[in-house]
């Protein structure tokens, strides 16, 4: 097998809102890297994987690269064109399209030595293989669609969220059953609201409901200072009852879990379209007879189509999975970045902040970028070595002030432990055998 030997080189995979940053920081820190996207076009979900009338839920301020403010004339919450248009001006006003390899696409990725210290190898579809230094996994996590299953048959039209682009998709008939509890189960709901006039939504438990806004401040922009989680909580739970008051007024059922520990749906327009029973919550499904539809509550309704926004599965076609330890369906990682036991890989982008990722992703990849060049200081991959700190875990929530704080504090340990492994073979050379202690 011929390999293409790029071991000067990283390995960057997707080009999406994530993948951006990153590779601007890779150009900024000086470090070479091939920037492969299996698709035609940058944006990632942004440009294949939203429907049309998607707008952010986090403000513009939050979401913007800090680096690359949005335009003036953007509002508060940009629209998905604005903010694909926004990707692409990212990405031609920092040069970043001439690292581009469009069309792709990475079919499989192996260390080449047991834990990837000696590089990664890199299979494209078309055959080709490369050597690389390093990879960096910024492919998302919107893709894999997650339908669950209930007994019996539905025999109206299915489809997925992520194949719903606009209300021609609904297919024929007006009488609509959305499942989920999302955001975009939420959107989708008032938008079929919108045009058959009524729907349904089917939710299995309680959910948190935040509105876009609160006191005319966008709820993102409350997590840029960092508060104890049990006042973070106490604070918001007061916000959400002079915004919202009891979820039961809604025909909604209380949440099931703390607030902050499952992600929670930021949306306005939901309580509205609830308030003029334009979207009737339903209670989660029991079970399939051609198009009626059982309910857990003993209810039934026939619908002519099911939407489900029911989520997304985390997946890496390109690697072995069994590199990972998996948990509630996702990687261990520490940081959210580093994968235990292997070095020179870095899954960028697994995380869910409780606003716009924008500064996150800005600082978060100056770290990666630094992290890169660090791991060639090491003899054992620097997850390790940060997991003896910090441990590994698998939630992808967190608060985006915490986030940016521990980024900072890694940065510094980060060039504290490379200064104390470029001095401690020089202090071990001039000190007395017996004197000679761990620095």
């Amino acid at each position: 097998m011929e390999i293409d030997d790029r071991r000067d080189r990283v390995c960057l995979i997707g080009a999406g809102y994530a993948g951006n940053g990153l590779a601007c920081a890779l150009k900024r820190a000086g470090i070479a890297y091939d920037h492969l996207e299996a698709t035609d076009r940058i944006g990632g979900n942004w440009a294949h994987g939203v429907y049309d009338s998607t707008h952010l839920i986090s403000s513009k301020r939050s979401t913007q690269y800090p680096e690359f403010p949005m335009p003036d004339d953007y509002p508060t919450f940009p629209s998905r064109l604005q903010m694909l248009t926004y990707l692409e001006s990212y990405v031609s006003h920092f040069g970043l399209a001439a690292n581009i390899e469009f069309n792709a696409e990475v079919a499989d990725m192996r260390p080449v030595d047991a834990n990837g210290s000696d590089g990664w190898l890199v299979e494209l579809a078309s055959g080709e293989t490369r050597r690389y230094r390093a990879v960096a996994i910024a492919n998302g996590h919107y893709w894999q669609r997650n339908i669950p299953t209930y007994p019996g048959d539905f025999t109206g039209k299915q489809l997925h969220s992520k194949e719903y682009k606009r209300s021609d998709d609904f297919g024929e008939g007006d009488r609509v059953l959305v499942v989920g509890a999302g955001n975009s189960a939420s959107d989708i709901a008032v938008e079929a609201s919108a045009t058959y006039g009524i729907a349904d939504l089917s939710m299995r438990r309680g959910y948190w409901f935040i509105p876009k806004t609160i006191f005319g401040i966008p709820a993102s922009e409350y997590d840029r200072v960092w508060w104890p989680m049990p006042l973070q909580r106490a604070v918001f739970k007061q916000l959400l009852r002079l915004s919202y008051g009891d979820y039961r007024r809604y025909g909604l059922t209380r949440p099931d879990h703390k607030l902050f520990t499952r992600d929670v749906t930021v949306n306005s327009s939901l309580m509205y379209a609830l308030q003029h029973g334009r979207v009737r919550p339903r209670p989660e499904i029991d079970r399939f007879d051609g198009k009626r539809v059982h309910f857990t509550d003993g209810s039934s309704a026939e619908y002519d189509t099911v939407v489900w926004a029911t989520g997304f599965k985390t997946r890496f076609p390109m690697l072995d999975e069994s590199m990972f330890v998996w948990y509630g369906g996702n990687p261990m990682l520490v940081e959210h970045v580093l994968v235990p036991r292997y070095a020179n890989i870095y899954l960028w982008g697994l995380v869910a902040p409780r606003s716009g990722a924008g500064r996150i992703i800005s600082e978060g990849s100056a770290f990666l970028a630094e992290a890169i060049v660090a791991q060639d200081y090491f003899d054992e991959p620097l997850s390790d070595i940060v997991a003896r700190w910090i441990k590994a875990r698998s939630s992808m929530l967190a608060g985006s002030a915490e986030i940016l704080s521990r980024i900072k504090i890694l940065r510094r340990a980060l060039r504290l432990l490379i200064v104390r492994t470029i001095l401690k073979p020089q202090v071990a050379s001039v000190l007395p055998v017996k004197e000679s202690m761990p620095l």
